[in-house]
């Protein structure tokens, strides 16, 4: 069998719980072979920084201060870009920060953090279409640059994975729970041979993809559910997003 060697010098451990739990804990020591490994609350994992409490406020620190350097690197170059060639960089540079591993964090963040996002994403767009530092982002805006606000993007790549686990064009472990309706019950219904079984989870677990994927498969419209070529999928996925953004936009919602 093959054996995990630890470099004790380096490792650390964290201890994972809701503040007043933490608050709870007078002393916590991993010891490995008469070592003590070190204490942390937050650690630096495949590129994100997570905390012991996974709200999510390290990843949102990170994102917004990669957004505020580079686009003050970006402004300086601004007069010989196109807005074809900002928007690329923005893409490439900044953006795809937004998108790295979001269905992990996002939806454990509060309504502070997400406004900060938002905020942070209104700034990029400001700069792509050059407007003014308090020109209202609105739904033609976004339209215009075949963009998402970032609740809307998050769920576009949320729903991309469920697509490929509900055609089985993932990896089988994905699948496990993501329970059929018609399979969980024996009557068969409108919306029981394309939905998914809802879990009735409280606490970390309503934060996890499993169950916001299951729900935003749920609501999405039976035509978008039986495309199953993926970029065809995708392309009506993005135009039922887009058209729930004017929506809520006419409901007097706007991005600042």
């Amino acid at each position: 069998p093959i054996k995990l060697s630890l470099h004790l010098g380096k490792t650390e451990c964290m201890l994972f719980g809701s503040k007043r739990k933490l608050k709870k804990v007078q002393e916590f020591k991993v010891i490995c072979n008469g070592h003590t490994i070190e204490s942390t609350n937050s650690v630096k994992y495949l590129g994100l920084n997570i905390d012991n409490l996974l709200s999510g406020e390290l990843v949102v620190n990170s994102i917004i201060s990669k957004v505020n350097a580079r686009l003050k690197f970006l402004y300086r170059q601004s007069s010989c870009l196109s807005v074809k060639s900002r928007k690329s960089l923005c893409s490439a540079l900044i953006l795809c920060h937004f998108d790295y591993s979001c269905s992990s964090w996002y939806a454990s963040l509060n309504k502070g953090l997400k406004r900060k996002l938002q905020i942070a994403q209104n700034k990029i767009i400001r700069f792509i279409n050059r407007l003014g530092p308090r020109t209202r982002i609105t739904s033609d805006v976004l339209t215009e640059l075949n963009l998402l606000n970032v609740d809307s993007r998050v769920k576009q790549l949320r729903l991309n994975h469920v697509h490929k686990i509900f055609y089985n064009s993932c990896p089988p472990y994905l699948k496990q729970n993501f329970l059929p309706l018609k399979d969980a019950h024996q009557h068969n219904t409108r919306s029981s041979s394309c939905n998914y079984l809802v879990p009735h989870c409280q606490g970390v677990d309503s934060t996890t993809f499993y169950y916001n994927g299951i729900k935003d498969w749920n609501s999405l419209p039976d035509r978008i559910k039986q495309i199953e070529n993926s970029h065809r999928f995708r392309t009506a996925l993005k135009e039922f997003l887009q058209q729930q953004i004017q929506d809520s936009e006419q409901n007097m919602f706007a991005f600042y």
